[in-house]
């Protein structure tokens, strides 16, 4: 068994045992496996993929994210002309792929009518990561500009144009996650909610997106939006 393996099955474990044991002691046990790049890249993922699935400890696993990519080492790539590897350049690259990987399995509508598990796993997993995005803005790990990109692809440029039903709950999703801590720009913050109640006008979207909408304005501006 190489110390790679032995690394990340002790990790897997810590990852597992997060909630139930002292969490500064179990942040430096993770920061301390951290010895190659390779192990870098299979801790984020290891981290990613438990937070997108689990909702309850996802803005535990971003806070953990936000104490430890400051303090984890960052290599040297090993192919000419690449990025050095950092934990949060990885954990962008995790989040991208699948928010826009998700927009392009929207778009072509491929679901195999016999695998409906893989439908669901997906909707999972789109929505697990458009929560996580939002956990990761609020403690500063995700930048502004990012979030500002996932509300702009998410509502559509048109608002005469009905967004799909599945873009609602993950905007409406990603705008509750955020909503405590409002958007820099008021202007902005206020265009936004002004298409979003422009959409739930519209007459296909379904009752329970219009309510969906409605609920989310309403915590919005309970929140301080304008």
């Amino acid at each position: 068994m190489t110390f790679k393996t032995t690394a990340l099955e002790k990790r897997n474990w810590t990852m597992v045992k997060i909630a139930e044991e002292k969490y500064d002691h179990l942040m430096i046990k993770i920061i301390n496996s951290c010895t190659t790049s390779d192990i870098l890249e299979e801790l984020t993922t290891l981290i990613f993929d438990k937070a997108i699935l689990d909702p309850t400890f996802c803005p535990m696993y971003a806070k953990l994210c936000s104490d430890i990519c400051d303090k984890l080492p960052t290599f040297q790539p090993t192919e000419p002309g690449a990025r050095i590897v950092s934990f949060k350049k990885v954990l962008y690259n995790l989040c991208q792929s699948v928010f826009e990987g998700a927009e392009e399995i929207k778009e072509l509508r491929v679901y195999p009518s016999d695998q409906k598990e893989k439908e669901m796993m997906l909707k999972l997993q789109t929505l697990g990561n458009i929560r996580f995005i939002g956990e990761l803005r609020n403690q500063k790990v995700m930048l502004e500009r990012i979030a500002h990109h996932i509300i702009v692809v998410l509502l559509g440029a048109d608002e005469k144009i009905c967004p799909p039903e599945e873009n609602v709950e993950a905007l409406c999703l990603f705008l509750k996650t955020i909503g405590k801590k409002p958007l820099r720009s008021k202007w902005i913050n206020y265009a936004y909610l002004s298409h979003l109640k422009t959409v739930s006008n519209h007459p296909q979207l379904v009752t329970p997106q219009k309510y969906m909408i409605w609920e989310t304005i309403n915590y919005l501006r309970f929140n301080g939006w304008p």
